[in-house]
């Protein structure tokens, strides 16, 4: 109960913080908006600075020049689209005839101009939504000039605040880098310097050459985009090149949202070439065909083919940081969350926005087939095993996802976590699907023409039937040139595996168990076996334990010619033994000796 207790308030405590923390993120967004500005510039321009440096000036001089020109190319750009902005509310209004045509040619080209039953619904709706009314004389009482000049002077007085503020944290975080990562290693540090520095240092070339390139990318991203509507006769196309390029920083709906201003445009003031959709056309191909070449070519070049970003984490976090701090939110969504990636995978207390904001699976392969295996989803658990098989080999798939499964079952059963009936449907799925991965990689059929000298291996599962699965599952993957295998049922007792092997004279045989447990029952079979067969060789399976410690009684095995943790590595162990075992001719005199031996002593 205290339990529940303790659970429920840290629960309730954990809420309340996420609550308290979101609250200040919106109230205080008019000073966190600018820092989160600096830091971004701070390591858009870092490695401008360093490069500045290694010409030979000082820190100071570095960050000068290269604050200098950032903020003389941004005033620049700004009073062109400016300009442009303040043309486009002046012409417009001119167009309004071209505009009101190429508006009815449109509902015309959908509806049929009222003309057909589908124009006249159009039109009858049209009048329900926005029903046309006698014009009326609104009298609008001017506001005084004072009111005016506090609106405006209001606003602009803000937005030059929080530029002036960006300006001067993104100078003293150049200016103090070195300090400001030397806090940050305090702070995350726990004592352990050395790694954190080197966490911190890497994490912070990382996010650098990443935003970086991502600005010279979307740059000239808008360049071209400047370019090609000039060449296509579009007006504006400053101002519509600045706003593709800003929202390229908003992931996967950015371009969309940046082509429609200039496509609407376009649309509403094309000239008459291409029946007046030519030029829209063009402009909506650029726009498509700039973005695939950047998404195809130029991306995977400069920054890799991904920065382990989830798609769905993305969208939810552009959403997020809108929300929060409005259209500068949305455009920072994207490097924001890089940084949070980045911290994550570097600061262990950091960890979990690794499993929220990543494209890495949120569970391991055999966790996950094993966890579907639990739901009795056969389907879903068989393309796990069979994409892990394409991404690996069939091999690795049988080792790495299957074989563990089933040891996570049999150790679920064991403490009551999973009932009988659970186990049972997950040991025949696991059977159907190791059948099928093993199948995409099938060895070939028995031709007795090749003449190889086959030897026969049995193999006796130690207790249950997961270890027969198991066992199967290795039969598969053998060469039936080379091995004749017989497998044991998973309920042979001792004494009916001595007869077995005297019956089956086998070359080798083959103790399977798997993880947890099953190792007292081995090594009673394995005693057994060799008070009747002295020489026979005996090696064990003890499956499943691979990059574990295992069990400390595995020590007990002793007498065995080999203890293998992972399928392949019985099988590297078989083709060994099978160069090194007697041809049937010796192998039969010998049994015959043993047989007379025992005969003997009886």
């Amino acid at each position: 109960m205290a339990t529940d207790w303790q659970r429920a308030l840290v629960a309730l405590s954990a809420t309340v913080v996420t609550a308290a923390v979101l609250a200040a993120m919106y109230i205080g967004r008019s000073i966190l908006i600018p820092v989160a500005l600096a830091i971004f510039l701070a390591f858009v321009l870092a490695p401008v600075v360093a490069r500045i440096q290694r010409r030979g000036t000082g820190r100071t001089v570095a960050v000068v020049v290269t604050v200098g020109l950032v903020i003389g190319t941004a005033l620049g750009v700004g009073a062109l689209v400016t300009y442009q902005v303040a043309q486009l509310a002046d012409t417009l209004p001119d167009r309004r005839e071209a505009i009101k045509a190429k508006v009815v040619s449109v509902k015309q080209f959908v509806s049929g101009g009222g003309t057909n039953r589908f124009g006249q619904l159009v039109d009858e709706i049209a009048e329900v939504v926005s029903p046309s009314r006698p014009q009326e004389k609104v009298v609008v009482e001017s506001s005084s000039l004072s009111a005016q000049l506090n609106t405006y002077v209001s606003s602009a007085a803000e937005v030059l605040g929080q530029a002036a503020f960006t300006f001067i944290l993104t100078v003293f975080m150049l200016l103090k880098r070195e300090d400001l990562r030397n806090r940050m290693i305090r702070l995350l540090g726990d004592g352990r310097v050395t790694t954190t520095t080197k966490a911190v240092d890497d994490a912070s070339r990382r996010i650098s050459r990443y935003l970086l390139s991502q600005l010279l990318l979307n740059t000239a991203f808008g360049l071209v985009i400047v370019l090609g509507l000039l060449l296509l006769g579009v007006k504006y196309a400053l101002l519509w090149g600045a706003i593709a390029m800003l929202m390229r920083y908003v992931p996967y709906i950015g371009t969309w949202i940046g082509l429609l201003p200039p496509t609407i445009f376009s649309i509403a003031t094309a000239p008459e070439w291409g029946g007046g959709w030519g030029q829209p056309v063009a402009v909506l191909a650029l726009f498509l065909g700039l973005e695939a070449f950047c998404n195809n070519v130029m991306e995977p070049k400069l920054y890799g083919k991904s920065m382990g970003l989830s798609e769905v984490a993305q969208l939810v976090a552009a959403g997020f940081w809108a929300f929060l701090w409005g259209p500068i939110g949305l455009i920072l969504s994207g490097p924001l969350t890089v940084c949070l990636l980045v911290l994550g995978r570097h600061v262990a207390r950091f960890n979990f926005l690794v499993v929220l904001l990543g494209d890495e699976p949120a569970l391991m392969p055999r966790i996950a087939f094993y966890q579907r295996l639990a739901a009795r989803d056969q389907d879903e658990a068989a393309e796990i095993a069979l994409d892990t098989a394409k991404q690996t080999t069939p091999h690795a798939a049988l080792d790495e996802v299957i074989v563990p499964a089933l040891c996570m079952a049999r150790r679920d059963a064991a403490v009551g976590d999973l009932d009988p009936a659970d186990l049972k449907f997950a040991i025949r799925a696991a059977r159907e699907i190791a059948e099928e991965v093993a199948e995409t990689n099938a060895q070939a059929a028995f031709d007795p023409s090749k003449g190889h000298e086959r030897q026969r291996l049995l193999i006796c599962p130690a207790r249950d039937e997961a270890e027969h699965v198991v066992a199967e599952i290795l039969a598969l993957t053998l060469d039936p040139n080379r091995w004749e295998v017989k497998i044991a049922s998973d309920d042979t007792l001792a004494s009916e595996l001595i007869t077995l092997v005297e019956e089956f004279r086998p070359g080798v045989v083959l103790i399977g168990t798997l993880a947890p447990g099953g190792l007292s029952h081995a090594r009673y079979l394995i005693a057994r076996l060799r008070r009747r067969f002295a020489d026979l060789q005996v090696i064990v399976g003890r499956w499943g334990c691979e990059g574990e410690t295992g069990d400390a009684r595995e020590g007990e095995l002793r007498d065995t010619d080999g203890i293998d943790r992972t399928l392949d590595a019985t099988r590297k162990r078989l083709a060994e033994m099978h160069t090194l075992l007697p041809g049937r001719e010796a192998a039969t005199a010998r049994e015959e000796r043993e047989d007379l031996v025992g005969t003997g002593s009886a």
